[in-house]
């Protein structure tokens, strides 16, 4: 039997003209964004199936994707697609307990989130360093992005990188609040007047990354302690 893997899918309902409807300026449609997981253990596909007497026109699936439709996990009325030949079915209120709590437990091996507030983003970028996790750093980085062009008001984004081609596309914000500051991201290096010299006994010398991905040298001597900060 083959065993079953989650994959993140995005669905989303894209922005359409209300021309295609006889209307002569753009409809009032927003777009959503929701999970889905892609399995393909067969047994547990025809399991649900059976469970949920649906029928597909061909039986020679190869995965189903459910959508979370109800964005509670997935389970009861969400939606099971059957690919590679898009037969779609809603999942009823009456699923088996086994069978929920194992679509309730589809979740991503590398799968990763950040619940935080803007004004974070250097408390993560140093916890990133600490522990050496290269997932909350790269949301660190978007977390300055967004402070440095995009202060307040609601956004949505969605990256996607396949070997050389990237994917970004950026939805649901307010064209007014954006603001471009040149070299936003860009370390400024110091003059060398703001060094800092502090009275320190033990002699030894430490460096680091700081949250602008600045090379920070501490140099502690037995006549005081020397802080230069240099950047790129």
């Amino acid at each position: 039997m083959q065993s079953s893997r989650a994959t993140l899918i995005i669905a989303s309902m894209l922005p359409f003209a209300g021309a295609a409807y006889g209307q002569d300026q753009e409809a009032d449609v927003s777009q959503r964004v929701m999970p889905a997981a892609e399995v393909y253990d067969l047994e547990f596909i025809r399991q649900v199936l059976e469970d949920q007497i649906l029928f597909p026109e061909n039986d020679s699936y190869t995965s189903a994707v459910f959508l979370d439709v109800t964005q509670d996990g997935f389970g009861i009325n969400d939606l099971l697609v059957l690919e590679p030949n898009r037969d779609q079915f809603l999942l009823s209120a009456t699923l088996p307990q086994d069978l929920l709590s194992r679509l309730s437990a589809l979740n991503l091996e590398e799968d990763y989130r950040l619940q935080t507030v803007r004004g974070q983003s250097a408390v993560v970028t140093e916890e990133a360093e600490m522990e050496e996790n290269a997932r909350k750093a790269m949301a660190g980085s978007v977390l300055r992005t967004l402070g440095a062009y995009y202060s307040s008001g609601p956004l949505e984004m969605y990256v996607r990188q396949q070997n050389e081609e990237v994917n970004i596309t950026i939805w649901g914000y307010d064209s007014e609040r954006l603001t471009f500051v040149p070299n936003a991201t860009r370390c400024i290096a110091p003059p060398s007047e703001s060094m800092l010299v502090e009275m320190f006994s033990e002699p030894t010398v430490r460096s680091y990354l700081d949250y602008d991905g600045c090379v920070v040298v501490e140099n502690w001597t037995a006549d005081g302690k020397v802080v230069s900060r240099s950047c790129n």
